[in-house]
């Protein structure tokens, strides 16, 4: 980082510290992106659900308690 730095006082290689910087900050983002996008995976009726899951019981949004259950194909789904 001091290196980075010190190229930032001599103008050496704009281009290479410019994208150096783009990516420690892209990098420092990621796990906060990542949160949000798993805390918006609930379930909803008629969605897939894991196999381990069969016969729990979850909450949808709405506070609607869905059950893990197999359906004709054998395949896991939420439903009311």
């Amino acid at each position: 980082m001091a290196r980075l730095c010190a190229n930032l006082d001599t103008g050496d290689k704009p281009m290479k510290i410019a994208a150096a910087l783009a990516l420690s900050f892209a990098m420092l983002s990621m796990p906060a992106l990542a949160k949000t996008q798993a805390a918006a995976k609930a379930p909803k009726a008629g969605a897939f659900c894991a196999k381990a899951a069969v016969g729990t019981t979850a909450q949808d949004k709405s506070g609607t308690t869905l059950t893990c259950k197999a359906d004709k194909k054998g395949k896991a789904r939420w439903t009311k």
